[in-house]
């Protein structure tokens, strides 16, 4: 990861409007086990934001890795990514998920993911389409923040 993406989204943090988007930061051995138990190895961008930034709205609303004890309700990365599997495997649909993992959830219920080669895609439930977003998290972000 580059000295100028992270300047970017120190920056952005840093400012009192974008504040309100932090959230509590990610445990290391959280990323770990989730990365252990879905078979995958996140993002280094993605890492970073987890452990320096939490979940934090990025343009989009990244999921936790770690359980708060204010919000157990929440579900983490790793029960959705296993759920959006799941079901998914089950319909037939999006075999691309089966090797990729779940950062974020549109307001349509659409799965925001990251492919093993880092590309950010979604996919539309509604008309079974796939669209790639970014070629990485890190052109996402930039492009939002």
């Amino acid at each position: 990861m580059t000295s100028e993406f992270k300047n970017a989204i120190d920056k952005y943090f840093s400012s009192e409007e974008t504040k309100i988007f932090l959230k509590e930061r990610n445990e290391e051995k959280d990323i770990q086990q989730t990365e252990k138990e879905l078979n995958i190895t996140f993002d280094n961008t993605y890492k970073y934001i987890l452990l320096n930034y939490g979940d934090a709205y990025v343009g989009i609303d990244l999921l936790p890795c770690t359980k708060r004890g204010s919000k157990k309700a929440e579900q983490t990365i790793l029960e959705i990514t296993k759920s959006f599997r799941s079901s998914y495997l089950e319909f037939q649909v999006c075999n691309e998920i089966q090797s990729s993992y779940v950062i974020s959830i549109d307001g349509s219920g659409d799965p925001i993911f990251i492919t093993p080669n880092g590309n950010v895609k979604i996919y539309y439930h509604d008309n079974n389409e796939i669209e790639k977003l970014a070629e990485n998290l890190k052109e996402l972000i930039l492009n939002n923040i």
